[in-house]
């Protein structure tokens, strides 16, 4: 009898988040990391700041997206997606590692630079610093660092920002922590997951291997798009 109650309140919790997120669009989809999907996600090769963005740095495991911090290097490692993206609700669970001089990306992105952007840079720190930024028409048109309300090296935490006309929010574990009305970009982008060493930090290599955990990215899509793999 108890399970039963337990399914059933389980069953009508489940109704109320998909009848939220019907109210807002359409999930597109969610990467749980049981294995990394070569259907959606193509591993970063290339430089970036003071890092190489090794596709050996990469994978999942036990659930997880790992992307390594690897010791006494500043290498670091990336995923982006297979496809673009639009308007609509993106949200990653990320643990970021210990790792001072280091940041951890999620953002929407689409060559040339400063063209299209919308940008979650994490310190890979205690010292809960956060930047919310934006790049649209060949410049950036907003940037602004603010203090988590947790540690974000203490566990994991959800990180989202949502794309609509007009408006671009971004969130903490759901709470509201800044929003733009202007100087936006309206382009479609690729969305990136990455961990690395930027110019205007330290660059402070680790004694031992570092790891940036993500068990879950989300899209909830607000505009029909044509030609995506589900």
């Amino acid at each position: 009898m108890r399970r039963a109650f337990v399914l059933c309140v389980i069953g009508v919790v489940q109704v109320g988040i998909f009848a939220g997120l019907a109210s807002a669009g359409v999930l597109d989809f969610t990467d749980g990391f049981d294995s990394f999907d070569e259907s959606r996600w193509t591993k970063g090769d290339h430089n970036l700041g003071r890092s190489y963005l090794d596709p050996n740095n990469v994978g999942a495991s036990n659930g997880n997206l790992e992307i390594k911090l690897p010791a006494r290097t500043l290498e670091g490692g990336e995923i982006v997606s297979d496809d673009l993206y639009g308007y609509g609700s993106y949200a990653a669970r990320i643990k970021v590692p210990n790792a001072p001089s280091s940041i951890t990306g999620f953002f929407l992105y689409q060559p040339p630079d400063h063209a299209s952007e919308i940008d979650i840079e994490i310190y890979n720190d205690s010292s809960r610093r956060i930047i919310f930024s934006t790049y649209a028409g060949g410049r950036q048109t907003h940037s602004q660092t603010m203090l988590l309300p947790f540690d974000p090296t203490a566990g994991f935490h959800e990180y989202r920002f949502d794309c609509a006309p007009g408006s671009v929010k971004f969130y903490a574990d759901g709470r509201l922590m800044k929003k733009w009305v202007t100087g936006l970009p309206r382009h479609q982008m690729k969305l990136y997951v990455n961990a690395w060493y930027p110019a205007w930090l330290a660059g402070k290599s680790q004694d031992t291997d570092r790891f940036v955990l993500v068990d879950q990215i989300r899209h909830v899509q607000y505009e029909q798009r044509r030609g995506h793999r589900r």
